[in-house]
């Protein structure tokens, strides 16, 4: 079983391609993880854009979402890495990260 690849990395600043969100990658996994309801609500509002169903075998990230206290769940085919570098403002930040020379770094060693 081939396990895909993920294109963004804990710590990078990423944009929602149809949205326009940005948010801070804490955590991925190689494939969808949520319950069905999520899954069909999701893919709901990408055909309401026109867009194709979200594949599920794909790497999924968690971002904390900036200028909110909430976190997003975002397949890898609805990102792309953010063009506005200024710092990602949520609440949660800290305890993951810390800010340095404007890259987030990990506060704990990733397995």
């Amino acid at each position: 079983m081939q396990v895909p690849q993920a294109q963004f990395n804990i710590g990078q600043v990423v944009q929602h391609k149809h949205y326009g969100f940005r948010g801070v990658v804490f955590d991925v996994d190689f494939e969808y993880s949520l319950d069905e309801q999520w899954y069909q609500e999701a893919c709901k509002a990408m055909a309401s854009m026109g867009q194709p169903p979200i594949e599920k075998k794909q790497p999924f990230y968690h971002l904390l979402t900036d200028g909110s206290e909430h976190e997003s769940y975002v397949s890898q085919q609805n990102l792309c890495a953010a063009e506005d570098v200024a710092p990602v403002q949520h609440a949660g930040l800290d305890a993951f990260f810390t800010l340095s020379n404007g890259q987030y770094i990990h506060r704990y060693s990733v397995n």
